[in-house]
């Protein structure tokens, strides 16, 4: 879906909820200073590479699975960019005072390798910014949603579980934000906007329990949030 001419045109390249107003509230919680070294992870068509060189003049570069995606970035030949998974990037140990990965952990397949990289990839103190969608859901761990959905919808994790996943190498929390009214503000602009059959599919999956024509239970309470994490070193002391 990230790959969907019908999201860009909703979303622009930004292809995901709250857009840069998000990105800037992570931002406000680091204080990275000028020259900052930040990664972004799952980068997409590079337009937050290229907003945090311009707009803050932080030493960003891009990673992405997606080739295609990286091929069309509109920037490509003036921001760097390379095609790699989460859970392999080629950056060598403590390179970075930053990490940057929005709406893309809940597809990764093995969130715990991707965790651990960026773990890796960090200085000490260095800030890690997630914003993805979880389950709001009071029962811990994962939850599944209805059979057929895909991507993002296939599964949704739980605050409990993604805290555990943060704090198990390392990270402490220094920051959780609930911001679902933007991941529902994106579901209806996408159906408005005549998204195709297959996405607003996607889309009525995540929200089983608002969409019209679904039947049952609602299996889980989807959301959207925003998290800020520091890399505390092995034997290190978290100052808040």
């Amino acid at each position: 879906m990230h790959e969907s001419a019908s999201l860009r045109a909703v979303t622009g390249p930004l292809l995901r909820p709250g857009g840069f107003p998000l990105t800037e509230r992570g931002l406000s919680l680091c204080g990275f200073t000028p020259g900052a070294r930040i990664a972004d992870v799952g980068c997409g068509t590079g337009a937050s590479v290229a907003y945090l060189r311009e707009s803050h003049r932080l030493k960003a570069l891009g990673f992405d699975l997606s080739g295609k995606l990286i091929r069309n970035a509109g920037c490509a030949k003036k921001i760097p960019f390379a095609q790699a998974r989460a859970e392999a990037l080629p950056l060598a140990d403590g390179c970075c005072d930053g990490v940057l990965c929005e709406c893309v952990l809940s597809i990764v397949p093995e969130p715990e390798r991707a965790i651990g990289e960026f773990y890796r990839i960090l200085q000490n103190d260095g800030f890690l910014i997630l914003s993805d969608i979880y389950s709001r859901s009071s029962i811990e761990g994962c939850c599944g949603i209805p059979a057929g959905a895909g991507g993002c919808a296939s599964i949704l994790r739980t605050r409990v579980f993604i805290e555990e996943l943060l704090e198990n190498p390392g990270f402490r929390i220094i920051a959780w934000e609930d911001h679902t009214r933007h991941l529902r503000e994106l579901a209806g602009q996408l159906i408005l906007n005549g998204g195709s059959l297959a996405e607003i599919h996607e889309l009525c999956n995540i929200f089983d329990s608002v969409c019209s024509g679904t039947s049952g239970p609602a299996v889980s309470r989807p959301g959207y949030y925003l998290l800020v994490a520091k890399k505390i070193a092995k034997g290190g002391t978290f100052h808040g």
